[in-house]
Parts: structure tokens; sequence; C-alpha cells
């Protein structure tokens, strides 16, 4: 803790001491300086940094002194709650009022996923009733001053509330103590109710075994998938920070966020539960790159894990620590549909047409999470029907269809081998799973080629470069223009909240900037775009994602373009005569959403790249 300068204070008449009188940026500075927290001096640095803030830049006046000034937060989120007179609460507080852990834990799961994600990310929990007054909850939270505070406090099924102030490390032990109060599982074995692939019967060492057994670690891995699946999180990541620290993020809405930090508990016994939730997985291999599976019933939905595990270093070399990423699969819902998946007049047109042929490749491509699989499965579900043979090679599965016959690639199957069986098994429609290497361009294409009608997924920047990757791993101009219907490049945008979202001063606007991003110079004073803000009913003013589409249509000149490629393809001409087509490339099909106020400007931009 900052000590005051001698300058500081001076004694009055009255034999006490007096601060000397300044003008801060705010009054919370003043009171830290009067009660000698920090010193006049660093009060007044603190305000000039505050004036000098400019928009999303700005930053909290306790994360400024104790990021740079190294003041303890703890002291000063304690300061801030008496500042504006919040009462302090103690989490061994106990009165006849207090609500019992089940309780606590019944109210917080009856939450609706958004109010509970703003519940966790602001750390908010029922913890008693008014004395004299059971209709008024209290409740703690070491953020007692951040607006969304209230908002999640409203959630919970009370008529008044009171927000109080707890300490955070005395909040994370009240939240522990809290979810561990759903269910007693004991180490080394799995509920049958909890839906979790049971564990591996081999024993940890003793020590790993006595943290695990004594942490409650079982409880809390649980309730960390829970809380992701409820949350709408598409990924978890658990990333040990040292020796005894381990960061939980989850990914939502494309953004990583930390969610929760285990402290005084060993990295590797984290990871070992961890491991131990799923199929597959060595919990005692620390050395080598591991893939696994687990499943848990989540509000009676049965959710699939897919899960990774990676042996990372550590500063800290006596550790063997691993990063473990476990995507969330939820099963494709059934009313996912061409229609609902986003696709522009054009693309939904063109793709209809591909997809309707009796035989060609549909390829889509995108980074890893644009959405291409739901892309791939609602048009599966579209030309699906008992009539035909649909048989899918996918190496992991990530969503069951109803009526398709799903293979999935292990040490006993490989891809070459599952292909030769299903082209014994009399298919009409067959989805590869991706296009890696030569070998399974050459297959795509040679089923494509064979009166097949074949789907598939790659990974380019734009629709265009597919048909170059085919050309530079080996593929014959002539085979990819025999074989191509369509290539759809696809990425997801994060939309704003419309709860939220608040209309950008026109007199803001950089014209040029928005020229240069793609938009006509005649029709931007006719727009009216939108910024994100933040509310409890999103996360940083977004909630939901859209996907935008780029559509490649192989029509005849095009067609004759990829056929007269010499030693390099055309592809401004590819792209220059889909254009003329009808084709919008993906920043236009951003930018459509930025003018219709879906999205910003900013997270198109970023999400796109200028064609």
């Amino acid at each position: 803790m900052a000590l005051p300068d001698q300058n500081t204070y001076k004694e009055n008449s009255a034999g006490g001491v007096a601060p000397v009188k300044r003008r801060y940026a705010s009054a919370f500075l003043e009171h830290l300086v009067r009660n000698r927290i920090i010193t006049e001096k660093i009060a007044g640095d603190v305000s000039d940094h505050i004036q000098e803030q400019k928009g999303n830049e700005k930053r909290r006046i306790i994360d400024i002194l104790a990021e740079e000034y190294e003041v303890s937060k703890d002291v000063l989120a304690r300061e801030l709650a008496q500042f504006y007179s919040f009462r302090i609460i103690d989490s061994k507080e106990r009165s006849l009022r207090r609500l019992d852990n089940q309780t606590i834990l019944k109210l917080v799961e009856a939450l609706a996923p958004p109010a509970y994600r703003v519940v966790m990310r602001h750390k908010v929990l029922p913890f008693e009733t008014a004395e004299g007054q059971p209709d008024k909850l209290l409740v703690v939270t070491p953020n007692p001053t951040d607006r969304e505070v209230s908002e999640a406090a409203r959630a919970f099924p009370y008529a008044k509330h009171e927000i109080c102030y707890m300490k955070e490390v005395d909040w994370d032990e009240f939240w522990q103590q809290v979810s561990h109060s759903k269910n007693t599982t004991s180490p080394g074995a799995t509920s049958a109710g909890n839906g979790m692939f049971e564990e591996n019967d081999s024993e940890l060492d003793s020590a790993l075994e006595r943290e695990i057994d004594s942490s409650q670690l079982i409880n809390l891995v649980n309730n960390i998938f829970t809380d992701a699946v409820r949350v709408g999180a598409s990924d978890i990541h658990i990333v040990p920070k040292g020796s005894r620290k381990t960061e939980i993020s989850f990914r939502i809405d494309g953004e990583l966020t930390t969610w929760y930090t285990i402290e005084d508990t060993r990295a590797e016994a984290v990871v070992a539960v961890v491991k131990g939730r799923g199929l597959g997985l060595d919990r005692f291999e620390r050395m080598a790159a591991q893939d696994g599976q687990a499943q848990k019933v989540v509000d009676d939905q049965l959710i699939r894990f897919r899960m990774s595990v990676l042996p990372i270093i550590s500063k800290e070399m006596a550790g063997k620590f691993e990063s473990v990423v476990i995507r969330i699969l939820r099963d494709a819902h059934a009313s996912v549909s061409l229609e609902s998946i986003g696709l522009d007049p054009y693309s939904l047109e063109m793709f209809r047409e591909a997809i309707n042929k009796p035989h060609g490749i549909v390829i889509l491509t995108g980074p890893t999470g644009s959405g291409k699989s739901t892309t791939l499965v609602a048009a599966l579900r579209s030309v699906m029907n008992p009539s035909v043979c649909t048989i899918t090679v996918e190496d992991p599965v990530e969503y069951l269809i109803e009526g398709a016959r799903q293979v999935k690639l292990n040490h006993k199957l490989s891809f070459d081998d599952a292909i030769r069986a299903i082209l014994r098994h009399d298919p009409d429609i067959i989805m590869v799973g991706e296009i890696r290497d030569r070998a399974t361009a050459d297959i795509a294409i040679k089923l494509a080629n064979t009166g097949h009608l074949t789907f598939s997924t790659l990974h380019t920047n734009d629709a265009a470069s597919v048909v170059s990757r085919l050309f530079k791993i080996g593929v014959e101009p002539f085979l990819i223009a025999q074989a191509l219907n369509i290539v759809v490049a696809q990425r997801l945008v994060r939309k704003l909240c419309d709860k939220c979202k608040r209309p950008v001063n026109k007199r803001e606007l950089n014209h040029s900037m928005l020229v240069k991003y793609g938009f006509d110079e005649a029709e931007i004073p006719n727009l009216e775009f939108y910024d994100p803000v933040g509310c409890p009913q999103c996360v940083g003013g977004f909630k939901g994602r859209r996907a935008i589409h780029e559509t490649l249509y192989i029509s005849p000149e095009i067609r004759e373009i990829i056929i007269d490629s010499g030693e390099k393809i055309d592809l401004e001409a590819i792209q220059h005569a889909a254009i003329k087509h009808g084709m919008r490339t993906l920043r236009q099909s951003g930018l459509a959403l930025a003018k219709q106020g879906v999205s910003s400007i900013d997270e198109v931009v970023s999400a796109t790249t200028r064609d």
C-alpha cells in the first residue's frame, strides 16, 4: 500500500491532520488521499491520466491504481464500497435470514441464460433477506459499482434488492461452497445421473488424489461444463498459469473471455480431473497430445464435448503442464435450414440450384468456427429424403444428422479405406468432412465426376481462392471445372444487442474512411449506423452472431476461365465474372448488415478483408 508523502498532510489547529485542498478528477481520489490510501501526487497523476483518456480507452480509477501504482485492489474495492455507502458483508457472516446454499443455487440456476451470464460475469449472488423485509434480497458482489450489477440483481424473484460488497477472494470461496452443494460425488466415481462418460479406472498418484479430494475439483469441473453450455459458449479453454493457478476462459460469440480462475490448487490436478471426465484420454500421460470426447446432460439436453489436450511449457520447469480446449457440440436444431442461415437472395437461389444437381461438388470455405458445418447440415437436410442414400465421412463427427449414415475415421479405418467401402455402399450423396491434402482432393473430385453429389469444406480466405488452392495441391484445371458446382465462403459477425445499441453521431463519421471500407459516397448521408454499448442482456454490446456469405456459382463463363488456366489460376477474372453474375463479396455482405443496423462497422471490417 502506498504511503503519503511528507507534504501531503499538515497539522490542523486541533492537532489532527487535514488534507491539503486540491481539485481532482474524481471525489473518490480525494477520499483515497484523505484516508491515506494514496499520496496527493499519485492522485494528481491519476487525475491527469483520466482527463487524457478518450473513448474506449477509458479505464477505471481502481484499475489504474492497481496496475500502475501497485495499490491493493482489495483495499481499493473496499474503499470504493465505503465511499458509495454499500454495506460490507463477510462471507462467514451468519444470521437467521441467511439463505442456505441449496436455495442460492436454485435461484441462480432458475435464471434465464442471458441473466445467468450477467450474474456470473459480474459475480452477483443472493445472500440473505433484509431484516423485517422478506421481499427484499441482499446480493453480494466484489463489483458493487458496476452498472450491470443492479440489472443482474433484478433478475432474482424478489420485489426489492440491496447491493452489498464482498471481498473478491471471499466471494470466490462462497461461490465454490454454493456450487459444491449441488452434489457430493466422491472423487474417482461418476454419478450415473450426470451424463458424463465414466472415468478411467486407473488411480492418480497419491499427492494428486489428496489434492482432488480436498478441493472438490470434480464438482467444480462439472459446474464449469454446465456454465459454458448455459451461457452459449462454443469452447472452453483451460490453461495453467502457474503451478497452483489455472485460468478458465469461455469463447462466447467468437470472443475469448476469462470466466473463472482456480487458485491454490495444483494445475496438474485440475487437468487430471478434466481428462477424467472424457473418454479416450489418459490421465497419466502428460507429454503427448490427446483427443477425447465427453457428454453431459444440461437442462434436460444431452450435450457432447470434443476435448483436445496439448502439453505446454512453463517457467516453472518442475511441472508438466497441459492446455485443454473443449469444443461444445450442440446438434443442429431441426429448424436449421437454408432459409434460416442468413443467405442473401442471390446466394440462396444459386445454392439451391447447385445442390439440386445430380452430381458435382459443393464446397464451404472459411476459418475454424465460421459456421461451415451448420451450413453443410442445412444443405444436406434440404436434399436428403428416403429415396437417396446419404453417407458422411468425418473426423470427428460434429453433428448427428438424422437420416444420414455417418462414418467416423479411426486407427482401424483410414480415409481411403472408408471411401472404398462407401463406394460399395451404393451412395447418392456423400459428405467428405474436409479436403486437407492432394489425396482427399483427388477422391472428392473423383466422387463428384462419377455421378455423386459431394459436399466438403476447405480453409481459404475467399471463394475464388478455393479454385487456386485445388490447383496448387495438384488437381488439374479441367477436373476442377468439371467437378465444381459452387463455392460458398462464410464468416460469422457479431450482432449488436437490440436493447442497448446506440446510433452513431453522423458528425463523427469519417466519410473518406467509409468509402475506403466499401460504402458508396452518395449513400453515406442517408445511412444510420450503430455502435455497441453493453447491458445485462449482452456481452460488450453484442448478442449472437450472423453469417455472411460470398457465393461463387460455377457458371459456363467461369468454367471456361478455369479450363483455360495455364500455370496460374486467374483469380481476378474469376471474381470479376462472379460479381457480374450477381455475387456479393464477404465485405459487401457485411456492409449490408451494418447498413441494416444488425452489426457495427468495426465488427464487419475486422471480420472481412477489402476485396
